[in-house]
């Protein structure tokens, strides 16, 4: 999960890493109701590179200039990215400008600090930028190692390793992938500011880490109403443009079933994968996601029982088509409990067939008649 620059400016905040004063507004007219001292910068937030290239990033000198701006950049893409939000903050007279970040390195199998002397759009594929490996447990002397190595001494080599060693504390404690402040700045007051910060956090992580606890529906700006949905709902689904509705366990299995039913003709309406473990509940929720979609003709549930029981996905699909009888469905269920699976679906009109090839070719000229 990418955050949002204010977001990873508030986590650091709250860590004593020194953050500019800033708002947020969703709407051009909140600028009014903002107590600011102009000039301001005003920021696109949107989870992508390349915002100030873009024209994502402008500077207002007055109220009214900001309210222009707002409404501007409240209209612009972004590499696709619509943006829904603005920052608003304090211009700063910067004298310095450094790179700083902190990711896994997989090549070296550990973790790496990063840094630069300069900052900027693209530093951190540049040369000049610094690297300390940390190998086994963090230590406050790797933060200073990477500032000296950055060319810096006295009282900025201090405040750079602190930033460095609290980044570092953000990195490890809330399960992140990439902590980076791009720029961190020295003013021409002698203060020291991140003026940019980019975060990512593990998704596998996300269940343990409270502190995000709902966070995630905020950053699906980008995907279909039932994948949002399905999101919430814990499955996994990508919306296609074809007729038939594909549900498994199993990425694998699902991206293998696709390619069967493009195979013998057919076109996937989605990508929907319900997980291992499966329960009623879960697959019923898939059900209904997939029926939702008005392209759909056909819905083909390929279900391989190991976690997952082929009872409990029987009883979801009874209940749907006691529902939804008008509905077409193929079934392919092999595997754990598989014999009770099939006593379950008896009556319900679904058609269930073992053989996998059989079971596309059916769901195929099914979605073909309609």
């Amino acid at each position: 999960m990418k955050l949002f620059e204010y977001e990873a400016k508030t986590i650091m905040g709250n860590v004593g890493i020194p953050v500019p004063s800033g708002k947020i507004i969703k709407i051009a007219e909140e600028v009014f109701n903002l107590k600011l001292n102009y000039p301001v910068v005003i920021k696109c937030q949107v989870q992508t590179g390349g915002r100030g290239k873009a024209g994502g990033v402008k500077f207002a000198n007055n109220l009214l200039e900001a309210y222009e701006i707002a409404k501007n950049l409240l209209q612009l893409k972004i590499k696709d990215c619509k943006t829904y939000r603005l920052l608003i903050e304090p211009k700063t007279e910067i004298e310095q400008e450094l790179y700083v970040a902190i990711t896994l390195d997989r090549t070296r199998k550990c973790h790496i600090l990063l840094g630069s002397s300069e900052g900027g759009i693209e530093i951190e594929s540049s040369a000049e930028v610094k690297i300390i490996p940390v190998e086994g447990e963090y230590k406050p002397y790797l933060g200073r190692r990477l500032a000296s190595n950055m060319g810096l001494t006295g009282t900025k080599l201090n405040l750079v390793s602190d930033v460095i060693n609290k980044l570092y504390y953000l990195y490890e404690s809330h399960d992140l992938e990439l902590a980076e402040i791009n720029p961190l700045v020295f003013t021409k007051d002698g203060n020291i500011v991140a003026l940019d910060g980019k975060m990512t956090v593990n998704d596998d992580a996300i269940d343990r880490q409270p502190f995000f606890e709902g966070w995630e529906v905020n950053h699906l700006t980008d995907v279909s109403e039932r994948e949002l949905r399905a999101k919430i709902a814990g499955l996994n689904l990508v919306e296609l443009s074809g007729k038939i509705g594909i549900i498994c366990n199993g990425a694998g299995l699902t991206m293998a079933t696709m390619d069967i039913v493009k195979n013998y003709g057919g076109e996937p309406a989605n990508f929907l994968d319900v997980g291992g473990g499966a329960d009623k509940s879960k697959v019923i929720r898939a059900l209904k996601l997939v029926a939702d979609n008005p392209s759909v003709k056909v819905i083909l549930v390929n279900i391989l029982g190991g976690i997952t029981a082929c009872d409990e996905v029987a009883k979801a699909l009874k209940e749907f088509a006691i529902e939804n009888s008008d509905r077409k469905v193929v079934v392919r269920l092999l595997g754990n409990n598989q014999e009770k699976g099939l006593e379950i679906m008896k009556g319900t009109g679904i058609k269930s067939i073992d053989d996998l090839n059989e079971a596309v070719k059916e769901a195929v000229a099914l979605g073909a008649k309609v």
